[in-house]
């Protein structure tokens, strides 16, 4: 079965069904980024199809939302998504962007596009938080215990962006995908990392990184925010109705 256990671990080996899914979409999720990196710009049916549609809403959404509400039987919380630790998930948030603020003021001076539409555009990125903390990192703490899912959620995380930033630049991430790692791991509530930290830390790299985002790519992304909350409250909604056995998944 894929186990639902309350106790947390600090070193563990119970890999389940969910652990490969949450393999499998790394993987995938490694393969989509870096097509999209390279042809993404070039070939806009790439782009919503491959990254937006496939990688956004199938990988960072619809198969994270039916394996945990569906299959497991779990709640939202499993997905990071609870009202348990609140305030304190906030109150971090805003103290990790207000400590983050200087290096984005820093990086800002060198860039040329519109700061305004590039901060809000990696403020409503919800999938990258949701996708690497809310669904690997909790499958990973799940079954290897919760000192090693932060280092290898913050490896997926840097891997995804091979091809498309400097060996540097990768280092720096992982790096930086371990701290947001053991940062959610303290409250496991997705608002630690998101809109706050996410819109600051995020711009910070990207800006890094070399990209520029416009009021048409926030567009892009609102309405993919959107969907992306339809696919896991209706998935959420439609588990709560469902009392079939679907539950139980052999491993």
């Amino acid at each position: 079965m894929i186990s639902s256990k309350g106790n947390r671990r600090a070193v563990t080996f119970d890999p389940g069904l969910d652990t490969l899914l949450a393999s499998i979409t790394a993987a995938i999720m490694i393969g989509i980024y870096y097509l999209n990196a390279k042809y993404g710009f070039e070939q806009p049916a790439f782009f919503f199809i491959g990254f937006v549609f496939i990688g956004h809403l199938i990988l960072n959404a619809t198969i994270p939302a039916f394996v945990v509400l569906v299959l497991c039987k779990e709640g939202l919380s499993s997905l990071g998504i609870k009202r348990e630790n609140l305030f304190s998930s906030i109150l971090i948030s805003a103290v990790l962007a207000a400590i983050f603020s200087n290096t984005l003021f820093e990086a800002l001076e060198g860039f040329d596009g519109n700061p305004i539409p590039h901060i809000i555009f990696n403020g409503i990125s919800l999938w990258e938080p949701l996708f690497v903390y809310g669904w690997l990192q909790l499958r990973f703490e799940r079954a290897f215990g919760y000192v090693l899912a932060p280092i290898i959620a913050g490896a997926a995380f840097a891997a995804y962006h091979i091809g498309t930033f400097p060996i540097d630049m990768l280092l720096m991430l992982f790096v930086f995908g371990v701290f947001y790692g053991i940062v959610f791991g303290f409250v496991r509530n997705i608002l630690v990392l998101f809109p706050m930290t996410w819109a600051v830390g995020s711009s910070i790299g990207t800006i890094q990184g070399g990209y520029s985002f416009d009021w048409s790519t926030v567009i892009v992304y609102a309405i993919v925010l959107l969907l992306q909350l339809m696919i896991i409250f209706g998935l959420w909604h439609y588990s709560r109705k469902d009392k079939t056995s679907v539950g139980s998944v052999v491993k």
